[in-house]
């Protein structure tokens, strides 16, 4: 802080309020953001917050680091345990591509709502095309169905379908990828993807 600038000055002009704002935050709701009073004795990490209205939801992971810097900086507590872990929540928000993220999944999210029905992919592919191209791709033949799954995950991540595995409480060797289609999830199980894998390429061997 500028020995000139005044607590309030200070948190009006730091970047994490600017970003708030700039992500639709307004000016009332940054001020609605506080730590409840309930936590006095508990520990930092299970601190609760609030704040005013409905805010968008890609922020709501950043509310807590920014009632951090408002405790910090406006009321300047002595130190604790607990203003140490402040600041360190405000270092790592800050360190962390969190907004970025939320930016980048608001921007698929939009595109997805635009795929024609059944596709996947701007270009209008199918999942199954994904992995015939995949299972066929010269760089890739002397991969097993195994070594191509590790490699479809980072095709649905380059392809903003924010893959997740699922797992199965019932069989830990199922193996299953969750990723978005039209408006919601779908998945693919690995018994489901050799099978493509399997079919492209003898199709392919068929065609020589």
């Amino acid at each position: 802080m500028a020995a000139t600038e005044t607590p309030s000055q200070y948190l009006e002009s730091h970047y994490l309020t600017r970003e708030l704002a700039r992500l639709g935050v307004t000016d009332e709701q940054l001020q609605g953001m506080r730590f409840r009073s309930s936590n006095q004795g508990r520990p930092f990490s299970r601190w609760s917050y609030t704040w005013l209205g409905k805010i968008p939801s890609h922020v709501i992971p950043l509310v807590k680091a920014y009632c951090a810097l408002k405790w910090l900086v406006l009321e300047n507590p002595p130190y604790s345990r607990d203003k140490e872990d402040a600041w360190q929540l405000v270092a790592e928000t800050m360190a962390a591509p969190t907004l970025a993220i939320g930016e980048r999944a608001r921007d698929a999210q939009s595109k997805r709502a635009k795929k024609p029905r059944g596709k996947i992919t701007d270009d209008g592919e199918t999942i199954d095309q994904v992995i015939q191209k995949l299972a066929v791709n010269p760089q890739c033949r002397r991969d097993t169905a195994k070594e191509l799954w590790t490699r479809f995950w980072h095709l649905l991540m380059e392809k903003d379908l924010d893959p997740k595995e699922v797992e199965d409480p019932e069989n830990a060797e199922k193996r299953t990828y969750a990723y978005d289609f039209k408006n919601g999830r779908k998945e693919m199980t690995f018994r489901r993807f050799q099978c493509v894998v399997s079919k492209a390429r003898a199709e392919k061997r068929k065609s020589r």
